[in-house]
């Protein structure tokens, strides 16, 4: 398209424009030839296109696949592709240091393997190119802005931006352009009360941060975990079903946004400080507390979970969709585990099949490595320890399971189980322990998984299996059984074994929300393996809200920034056929977990999209019951 009339009237006539964080025009695209002395810009029909791979593979006739499109955009010297947005903002042009900016240029993140030298030296040519498209569509020579990731892991990041300062380019985050340009400086995705020292955290701390069960924390940047706290506020977005989001729904802690800390008065001045703070879809108000008030409020709103009692009867690797119902219990194979075999036998249709390695097997590795004796010795004296003696003590009985050695018929087992029912395809093994997935638990991302190549598995099973049995002791994992009041020596490890998923087009979250008539229905989707629970890089899921299961159409509260989904009419009777899934689904739930005084279940569905034989064809990953506590 570029270099014709026809591309220059893109930008000049704004087509194939879509909105990006809730208030900016935008543009996808993508340079070519960037192996050449004069790369070309390409802004295409997102609708038309499933992303920048499809485009060049389709309308640039090069056949490409989506692996072989990668690897030509991550490495400088053999680069010939560069996705991008570009972000229209001739409606309400921003000024910086007396200059207007009609537009903004992020560059999308493709795991580049550039240093910083080189990836200065990509940014600078694509804004040079930027320039030269512009001023060939409407003879105006402009520069634009920068848009940078703050994650220092993520190209390119806001350690560009003295150079690009020096270069003439002003530089914001994706959080800083939204308030630029009217975006919601604060957003309540979790709305509640919490008592709580104000905390705040600075970018880069996320991981290491002293936090306790008492504290309201402020993150500079969006954390992928958050410890057991009385309260969330992130200074980044986050998705309404983002691991954080799901767990403070869990908790029962409010969990909300802003895009600094002055979008809520008081905020800023009461760090460090024993605060109040309320908040709902309306407004958030803070106002200091005392520790009288906040203990009565604490005591009140203390829960202590029981855990299944783990069984180490059954000793074979089970079938989930064969087993008897008295082996796919969570006291067997964990709760992952016996929620996915409740789907694969209610909806088979809809799950591939699975199968579990039940507790039996966690039991002996830990005997055979004297972890067992370790780990009681360890929880004898927690009570006595500090917290940075309780990590290092985790550290060590982390590091034993990592030495030990699993029985060489389990790994044989596996293998049989790969070849006989997933043959030539990746596999996933999940966790699926006792202390997660349940009604007033749900842990979400507490765990690990591994995924496995054929190839790989008869080396590598024993390694990545140890990885998850050790992903129990965690001291992520341990907090947060901590705050529940959860006995740590009934926790165990079973592992979920399934197909990965290929020819992925997308993924999504489906979350039930309960209310006294019945409940809503919200729908987060992302394009291709994009994440939706732990978004990177300014990536803006689709959300999808049913406000009543019996409605007909669903409100648009976010379009994906990367690639419509259900948006696209082709899809809509997939949507409709996710949403009446959905239904079913939760029902079934609910009759396991009924409500309970204030308190009714919901479901937090994953789901893939595939793209099988030219057929698009909705697939469910896990689902999990998620309480929730109904408004007065």
């Amino acid at each position: 398209m570029s270099g014709n009339a026809l591309a220059q009237n893109i930008y000049r006539d704004k087509l194939y424009q879509f909105v990006s964080y809730e208030a900016i025009p935008t543009w996808v695209g993508v340079a070519t030839d960037w192996d050449k002395a004069e790369a070309k810009l390409h802004i295409y029909d997102h609708l038309a296109y499933q992303g920048h791979a499809q485009y060049v593979s389709v309308a640039l006739k090069t056949g490409i696949t989506f692996a072989q499109f990668k690897e030509r955009v991550r490495e400088y010297e053999t680069r010939k592709y560069l996705p991008f947005f570009l972000f229209d903002l001739r409606a309400k042009p921003p000024v910086i240091d007396g200059k207007s900016y009609a537009w903004a240029l992020q560059i999308e993140d493709y795991s580049y393997r550039d240093d910083a030298a080189q990836m200065t030296k990509t940014v600078l040519r694509m804004l040079s190119t930027v320039e030269a498209y512009i001023q060939a569509a409407t003879g105006k020579s402009t520069k634009g802005i920068v848009v940078l990731a703050t994650n220092p892991e993520s190209r390119p990041n806001t350690s560009l931006a003295p150079a690009l300062n020096q270069a003439g380019y002003p530089n914001r985050t994706a959080n800083q352009l939204m308030q630029l340009m009217g975006g919601k400086h604060v957003h309540v995705l979790n709305a509640g009360t919490g008592y709580g020292y104000l905390r705040y955290v600075p970018a880069g701390e996320e991981r290491t941060a002293q936090l306790n069960a008492k504290d309201i924390v402020i993150y500079a940047r969006m954390p992928a975990r958050v410890p057991p706290v009385k309260g969330i506020i992130t200074l980044e977005p986050q998705t309404p079903l983002s691991h954080v989001n799901l767990l403070a729904k869990n908790r029962g802690t409010f969990n909300l946004y802003a895009l600094d800390t002055a979008a809520i008065p008081g905020l800023h001045a009461a760090i460090d400080q024993l605060v109040k703070i309320e908040c709902n879809a309306k407004r958030v108000t803070l106002q200091k507390a005392t520790l009288k008030e906040a203990q009565t409020y604490w005591e009140k709103h203390h829960v202590d979970i029981e855990l299944p009692d783990a069984s180490f009867a059954a000793t074979e690797i089970l079938d989930l969709g064969a087993g008897k119902g008295a082996d796919l219990t969570a006291q067997i194979v964990g709760a992952k585990a016996a929620n996915y075999a409740r789907i694969q036998r209610l909806f088979p249709y809809y799950v591939k099949p699975g199968f579990a390695i039940p507790f039996y097997h966690y039991q002996q590795t830990m005997k055979r490595a004297g972890v067992d004796a370790d780990i009681a010795d360890f929880l004898q004296i927690i009570a006595y320890m500090q917290p940075k003696d309780i990590e290092a003590a985790l550290g060590e009985i982390q590091r034993k399971i990592l030495a030990a050695h699993i029985d060489p018929a389990l790994a044989a087992a596996v293998q049989q189980v790969a070849q006989t029912h997933f043959g030539g395809k990746r596999i996933r093994l999940r966790s699926s322990t006792n202390c997660e997935d349940l009604p007033g638990f749900n842990g979400a991302g507490l765990y690990i998984s591994k995924g496995l190549d054929p190839d790989e598995i008869p080396a590598k099973v024993e390694d990545k299996i140890l990885q998850i049995y050790a992903s129990l002791w965690t001291p992520t994992a341990y907090a947060e059984r901590q705050y529940y009041g959860i006995d740590h020596s009934k926790a165990a490890m079973s592992i979920l074994i399934n197909e990965a998923y290929s020819s992925e087009f997308a993924n999504g979250v489906v979350l039930t929300i309960p209310d006294k008539s019945g409940f809503a229905i919200a729908i987060n989707t992302q394009y291709g393996d994009a994440a939706v629970t732990n978004p990177e890089n300014g990536q803006v899921p689709e959300a999808l809200l049913y406000k009543k299961s019996t409605d007909k159409t669903a409100l648009v509260e976010t379009r994906s920034n990367i690639h419509d989904i259900f948006l696209q009419d082709s899809l809509k009777p997939l949507l409709e056929e996710l949403k009446q899934l959905t239904i079913q689904v939760h029902r079934a739930f609910a009759e396991l977990n009924p409500a309970q005084g204030k308190t009714a279940y919901g479901v937090d569905m994953e789901f893939k999209v595939a793209l099988e034989d030219g057929q698009y064809k909705l697939y469910l990953k896990q689902a999990r019951p998620l309480g929730q506590v109904l408004p007065e």
